[in-house]
Formats: C-alpha cells, structure tokens, sequence
C-alpha cells in the first residue's frame, strides 16, 4: 500500500522516515520528494508498505503525530487526477497538423475590413468557401490561396 506523508519537517530524510515506519511493519521504499531547484525537501513523501494491515496501522497511528514540532498528516496515496478536458489550443484545420490556432489576424482588402478568431491552424482556403475569415473561428495563419498573401 502507498501512503502518502506531508507536513514533514525540511530536516528529516528518508532515513528517518524509513525508521518512523518500520516500527509498525515491512517498508518497501520511501519517496521524499525534493525541489529540483533548491534540493531542499518539499515536506512530504511517499512510503510503500506491502502488507495493507500494517499501513493502516501506521496511517491510524502516525495521522497528526507530532515530528520536531510539527503535526504530520498521512494518509492513503490517491492516484493523481488527470485535468479533464485536455489542453487548450484550436483544432488541428482541414489537412491536420500539429500547430494549435492562434489569436487571429486582421487585414485590410481595399475598404472592407477582414478579421480572423482564433481556432483552425495552418487552414488553407481553396475556393470552396470555408474557414470564416471575418471572426469566429477562421484561425491564425490563414492564407488565401487566390490572393497569394497571409493574414496573421
């Protein structure tokens, strides 16, 4: 079973944290995560305890026990949630691509003024009408084929 500790003090090592919970059983391995920058302890770790019985155990015995002035909090690692909904970004335009739309452009055609939207990337207009260039989702880098000239 993995559980996970935080409020840990920045002295303590995996040593002691190893020896913390070996009094109430098996401790496979410990995980005390540090920051990448600094190298110093981000105060919380994660412990493996192959027999679920002796992890509940430390977890009822440990949750809220004072460390060199600290009250630890342990618990039962969750799994990380992943972000619903993927990553931002337009979709891939008419023939794919792996570019994400942009902010949308603004050209002047004679006295008419043309805006693009953010969405489709990379969408190249062969006179079949498509890709909206006066807003909405017409996308960034949009080039009339016709015309011979971009509208970022």
């Amino acid at each position: 079973m993995k559980i996970f500790v935080a409020r840990l003090p920045y002295q303590y090592q995996e040593a002691q944290i190893t020896e913390l919970f070996a009094t109430y059983g098996t401790v496979n391995s410990v995980n005390l995560i540090m920051d990448r920058e600094t190298g110093r302890s981000k105060c919380f770790a994660f412990v493996e305890m192959p027999d679920s019985t002796e992890a509940n155990n430390a977890i009822a015995e440990l949750n809220e026990r004072k460390v060199l002035d600290k009250n630890i909090a342990v618990s039962e690692a969750r799994e990380k949630e992943k972000p619903a909904g993927g990553f931002g970004g337009g979709n891939r335009g008419f023939r794919g691509g792996n570019d994400s739309g942009g902010g949308g452009g603004y050209k002047k055609y004679g006295n008419d003024d043309k805006r693009s939207g953010g969405g489709n990337s990379n969408y190249r207009d062969r006179n079949s009408g498509g890709g909206d260039r006066r807003g909405g989702g017409g996308g960034g880098n949009y080039r009339d084929r016709n015309s011979g000239e971009s509208d970022y």
